[in-house]
């Protein structure tokens, strides 16, 4: 099979594309480097530095891939609501794009991955299903979702390629980028410890997230062309234990062997408790669901990854802030600008 990634030197797509390899599938990376890095490509795939905003039609033609995968995207859910254009730009329409030049050259199977942000707020705290009515509260959320709807239209009219679609959540594991100080918590978490500063929380830290070692997340999205039960199907994919972040940042504190220390910072409007159910991918991909690593060994994995390499450069949000208001003040003071107008009661 040959495969094009999307996003491939990113955290989840040089995973996906490391999997790829190892079961000897040929693999083309495309990524412009604005939020991965050129040593995350492993060793066998080709790499092409581009964006998916530009045109793609000869590279994709030339290659013929059977394959796509598209997991490019800037996913700082949080900022999204700061950088709207940007976010819509960077995922719907660049999913348009992407899928666009796979038809044309006659690609099989095209993989995305979507967001539990797809969902919006629980309702009455329960778990998310894909059947689950999807309300997104933020234009991250509302961008994957129309990305998944035109997925599904496309087929719909066109009758190719078959998709398969995953809405991962709060995935970690090593070569996630650390120094983006606005999305990856573990990443935020392990970036201060490794900087000895104190790891920012906003609010009192008692929101839950079911974290989700990178492993099992990429094996799924890697199998899925090769996968039945994932033809024409979107997956919710992930952990099923839920933690809050305040016990996250406890564990981060431990597995890097120094005292938890931890600034509080006002509250920001999010999801307060983001949970997923996971019978369709279990049934579809039992066997990676039987080899699942806990949060606390995955913990331990990727801090002796971070532990083992220099600390990187902070990477900055590859857009202009577009709408400061309600942005949070330790995101404008990092930025260089004034502060924002308060967040309303609710």
């Amino acid at each position: 099979m040959k495969a094009i990634i999307t996003g491939g030197a990113g955290f989840i797509g040089s995973h996906v594309a490391e999997i790829l390899l190892e079961q000897g599938h040929q693999v083309l990376v495309l990524d412009d480097l604005s939020g991965g890095f050129g040593d995350n490509v492993p060793p066998g795939a080709d790499f092409e530095k581009r964006s998916v905003m530009d045109p793609l039609d000869h590279l994709f033609q030339s290659y013929r891939p059977n394959v796509v995968y598209h997991l490019a995207a800037y996913a700082a859910e949080g900022l999204s609501h700061h950088i709207p254009v940007f976010n819509f730009m960077n995922n719907t329409v660049a999913t348009a794009n992407v899928l666009a030049a796979a038809y044309r050259a006659g690609v099989e199977h095209f993989v995305f991955t979507s967001s539990i942000a797809a969902y919006g707020h629980p309702r009455e705290n329960q778990a998310f299903d894909e059947t689950t009515v999807c309300v997104p509260c933020d234009p991250y959320g509302a961008a994957k979702l129309a990305c998944e709807h035109y997925i599904e239209s496309f087929y719909s009219y066109f009758g190719t390629p078959a998709y398969s679609i995953f809405r991962p959540h709060n995935v970690f594991g090593p070569r996630q980028n650390i120094s983006d100080p606005y999305r990856n918590v573990v990443g935020i978490f392990m970036s201060a410890v490794l900087r000895k500063q104190a790891m920012p929380v906003f609010g009192d830290g008692s929101q839950t997230r079911s974290f989700s070692y990178i492993t099992g997340v990429a094996r799924c999205i890697g199998e899925a062309p090769m996968t039945p039960a994932a033809r024409n199907t979107v997956f919710n994919v992930g952990g099923d234990v839920p933690m809050s972040v305040g016990e996250l940042a406890r564990h981060v504190a431990e597995v890097m062997g120094v005292p938890a220390q931890i600034r509080y910072l006002p509250p920001r409007k999010e999801v307060q408790h983001a949970h997923c159910r996971h019978e369709r991918a279990r049934a579809a991909f039992p066997h990676v669901y039987a080899e699942q690593v806990d949060i606390v060994t995955g913990l331990k994995k990727m801090a002796g990854y971070v532990q083992s390499r220099p600390v990187p450069q902070v990477t900055e949000c590859p857009s202009p802030i577009e709408i400061s208001d309600l942005l949070p003040l330790s995101w404008a003071g990092r930025l260089g600008l004034q502060a924002p107008a308060a967040i309303p009661a609710d």
